[in-house]
């Protein structure tokens, strides 16, 4: 396999094995995450719109992939992270939190389970190594601990990280399907149905079921008929649209993201940057690590209890248990006015007094209005208690309104 992170640009950060086609679509390129990025190709508001109507191709092959395999791993994993790992069934997705000690978000995470005994963690580019590095830390740590009966903790688990082996593409938006149906194969299909086949792409067995027949947080094996690619697909994305994401080898990426856009009759499909893919996510109301989430803020601040187990412990329970009222609150908001809020502006109430700041702002091309989200610090100040509030920009205080999210629903 290649490691797509080999090769570097001139200010050190690293390329995608995608970087020279995007340069060559004509993309604006910036730094995120460590990474040579398309910010966008000829417009956000057109690619974004064009996700939202049609279909978009993404390159994130900049996302990390963390394999956790072995006897223990469900149960080590149940420890590590606050969703319920070991009991959800093969080929489906759970989202969970990864905490620190004192129940502030490390990441948030999307796991894949293969079998019980193989998993498959999709990690924020940006803390990929940092989680890495503490879920293989907690490994270690706990293979030294003894339990009451005198056995060691989770012997049987390892840890690795697959992240510069893998390339990955997103293929969002109500047509998407118009394009990738056409294209590929249920690897089943060549060998007769039986109860498990094999994946070559992370080598692990898995329950057949047809690509059509997924539903959203499901995932299967496929191949590309005319390319002989093999993928993993899953049902899922970061839009708030119907798409897929795709992992294959860092080799094969490139020849698939070409074969993609030969075909982008099928769905009207436009390749899509990080502008718009922040848009589109933040339409959705899904949260954006540094910006909705860090390590000071909690899933009780984040409105994210939801993803923590009642079942079991894990790390940072303790710490949550312990904590009577929430630090922060998050509020989302719109602006009349046409500017746009930015992360850390100040937030202040009808007297003109501090009360938080912004965690996102951006405008919304499908509302054609400055949006955004905050967190409200201050502990006498509750949402309900604000219908409006004001954002310094820039020394303007803009007049927000509360409301409630997302921005944009999927049409079912």
């Amino acid at each position: 396999m290649n490691d797509k992170n080999a090769n570097n640009n001139e200010n050190g950060d690293k390329k995608t094995p995608l970087y020279d086609k995007h340069r060559n679509l004509g993309a604006k390129i910036v730094s995120f995450a460590g990474f040579s990025m398309p910010l966008y190709y000829k417009s956000i508001i057109d690619e974004h719109l064009n996700v939202r109507n049609n279909s978009g191709l993404f390159d994130i092959s900049h996302m990390g992939e963390i394999i956790v395999k072995g006897k223990d791993a469900g149960i080590f994993l149940d420890y590590v992270l606050t969703a319920d790992i070991s009991s959800i069934f093969p080929n489906t997705i759970t989202y969970s939190l990864i905490l620190n000690e004192n129940g502030g978000v490390i990441d948030d995470l999307t796991i894949y389970k293969f079998s019980n005994e193989s998993y498959m963690i999709v990690a924020n580019a940006a803390n990929t190594e940092k989680d890495f590095a503490w879920i293989h830390t907690q490994m270690l740590n706990l293979q030294k601990t003894k339990t009451d009966n005198g056995q060691y903790m989770f012997q049987n688990v390892t840890v690795d990280n697959y992240s510069e082996k893998i390339g990955l593409l997103s293929v969002q938006g109500p047509k998407s399907r118009n394009i990738i149906y056409p294209l590929v194969e249920d690897i089943s299909d060549n060998y007769g149905r039986s109860e498990n086949n094999f994946c070559n792409i992370f080598n692990f067995q898995y329950n057949i079921k047809s690509l059509k027949e997924l539903n959203h947080f499901e995932f299967s094996c496929v191949r590309f008929k005319e390319i002989g690619i093999e993928a993993l697909i899953s049902r899922s994305g970061y839009t708030g649209e119907f798409g897929f994401e795709i992992f294959t080898d860092a080799d094969d990426v490139g020849k698939l993201w070409d074969y993609i856009l030969e075909h982008k009759e099928l769905s009207n499909l436009l390749p899509v940057g990080l502008g718009a893919r922040d848009t589109l996510r933040f339409e959705a109301a899904l949260p954006l690590y540094g910006h909705e989430l860090d390590e000071t803020i909690t899933p009780y601040d984040a409105g994210l209890e939801k993803y923590l187990s009642k079942n079991k412990d894990f790390i940072g329970k303790e710490a949550l248990e312990k904590i009577k009222n929430k630090d922060k609150k998050l509020i989302f908001f719109k602006l009349a006015g046409k500017q746009i809020p930015r992360h850390l502006q100040r937030i202040l109430d009808e007297n003109l007094k501090p009360i938080g700041c912004v965690a996102s702002g951006t405008y919304s091309p499908l509302n054609k209005m400055p949006i955004g989200s905050a967190y409200i610090s201050d502990s006498n100040v509750t949402p309900s208690m604000l219908k409006n509030f004001y954002i310094d920009i820039r020394g303007n205080f803009e007049k927000a309104e509360v409301v409630m999210p997302p921005f944009h629903k999927i049409k079912k």
